[in-house]
């Protein structure tokens, strides 16, 4: 069905894109890289990923400090394997000022000239705000002269919304968004004792979340008890602005220099994200381990950098190898990484990103699938190389081009670099949830699967081999 409804264009490439090599002219693989390749053992696997993935890591989230020692892990692992290290100051870490934000506690309300209970902040601006105006309904708004302050109904959300402050702020900013434009500096949200909206609020005070603009309400917004009449009434409000904590915040970066002179200059970039989502506030697990999101992708990095580092012969390509933080706040450190990157774009022929390998689906044992399939020639380079290791890499063809945009990759897509990413199995009931824990992988497959990504990305690496984009 969506081969049926892919545009023209695509079609068009398809056509113009090299059919697959017939499989006597895939050069074999030498002793030499079979055997690093059979250096990819499940012992090996299931120590790295369970390190990643353990509770004492507390989910990896972004920024943290569980997050920074997983960076030093990596680097401590591309360090072992010879890796040269492309980082800033010849370090591995290719480093960023991650800005974050915290409301601040609380904030003074006079109505009426008395005090008025306030339950919490949600947001705040950047600047203090001082000012008395009349309290308005939401209805009032548009005809007011100079609205300042709104009333509004609770917002309904699910309990498990408590664990993502950052999710709620965003949808909150879309909700008041024409509110804001309208001049309302001051947004007052009703909430019952129960409301998920007061853990929300402590849970800021924990855990400040990304100083992304376009993220946050244009207003300061306050909670207060359900049963307090505002609207009409005189309101003096005193509120501090925003408190803007900078973490450091590292993508690990490392190099594996090709053996030719001039053509060690083109690299294959072998990515994965290593941050996943932190911790929830309440429950029996609070840990949000991410063994298959993302710790596999990352496991596979460094193992495919451990069988890199064994050949006695490198490859005529270069091959970089970096882990990503801020892949769940929206592709953050892929996008830095791809906006300094410290090896010129141009000469990256193809980067191969990591995700999810750890748990196939019951049809795709020792299967890997490629997003974004008819983009470029990489699928069928992949699949012809990976052949040799017995796996195969093929189009998903109901999510892949969903997904395409939806990973790291994509930050090299729209920079012009042939980009794909590259899973072992699906958005299984454990996604983004405590209990996706390493304890639930296929260690098998998984292992194959990295073989078979080893095996894809050392044909890559050939001289003779072109990889196309969809423009070329």
């Amino acid at each position: 069905m969506l081969r049926l409804m892919m545009p023209a264009a695509c079609l068009f490439i398809m056509l113009l894109l090299p059919a697959a090599l017939p499989a006597d002219d895939i050069p074999q693989l030498t002793t030499d890289q079979q055997q690093a390749m059979m250096s990819i053992t499940e012992g090996d696997l299931l120590s790295s990923v369970s390190f990643l993935a353990s509770d004492e890591l507390a989910g990896r989230d972004t920024p943290s400090k569980e997050l920074s020692i997983a960076c030093a892990w990596v680097a401590a692992q591309f360090r072992g394997a010879g890796l040269e290290p492309l980082g800033d100051d010849d370090t591995f870490y290719h480093t960023h000022q991650f800005a974050s934000s915290r409301p601040p506690a609380t904030a003074r309300l006079m109505l009426d000239g008395a005090a008025l209970s306030v339950r919490g902040v949600l947001n705040a601006t950047d600047e203090r705000l001082e000012l008395t105006a009349d309290v308005l309904s939401r209805s009032a708004v548009a005809d007011a002269e100079d609205p300042q302050i709104v009333v509004l109904k609770e917002q309904l959300l699910p309990p498990q919304a408590a664990s993502r402050p950052g999710l709620v702020i965003a949808t909150m900013s879309r909700t008041l968004r024409d509110l804001t434009s309208q001049g309302v500096k001051i947004a007052l949200m009703k909430c019952s004792d129960q409301s998920v909206l007061l853990d929300v609020a402590a849970e800021l005070q924990q855990k400040p979340i990304s100083n992304r603009q376009e993220l946050r309400p244009g207003c300061a917004l306050i909670l207060i008890s359900e049963d307090t009449q505002v609207a009409g009434r005189r309101l003096t409000v005193d509120v501090a602005p925003q408190e803007i904590v900078t973490q450091q915040v590292h993508n690990v970066v490392g190099v594996l220099r090709g053996s030719d002179e001039t053509l060690s200059r083109e690299a294959v970039l072998i990515t994965a994200h290593l941050d996943h989502i932190g911790t929830k506030s309440s429950g029996a697990d609070t840990v949000n381990n991410g063994a298959d999101d993302n710790a596999t992708g990352v496991t596979a990095v460094v193992a495919l950098a451990r069988a890199y580092s064994r050949l006695s012969e490198h490859t005529g390509r270069s091959v970089i190898f970096a882990t990503f933080w801020g892949e769940e706040k929206g592709l953050l450190g892929s996008k830095e990484f791809a906006e300094r990157s410290p090896w010129p774009l141009s000469d990256i022929v193809a980067n191969v990103n990591i995700e999810m390998v750890g748990r196939p689906e019951s049809d795709a044992r020792e299967k890997v699938w490629m997003t974004g399939w008819t983009h470029s020639n990489l699928g069928e380079l992949m699949n012809q190389g990976a052949s040799r290791a017995g796996v195969e890499v093929f189009n998903r063809e109901d999510i892949g081009e969903m997904l395409y945009k939806r990973s790291d990759n994509y930050s090299f897509v729209r920079k012009g670099v042939v980009a794909h990413s590259f899973s072992g199995g699906s958005l299984h009931s454990d996604y983004h949830q405590p209990t996706d824990e390493w304890e639930k992988l296929d260690l098998p497959h998984m292992t194959k699967v990295v073989q078979g990504l080893f095996a894809g990305t050392l044909y890559v690496t050939g001289a003779d081999v072109k990889v196309r984009g969809e423009s070329e």
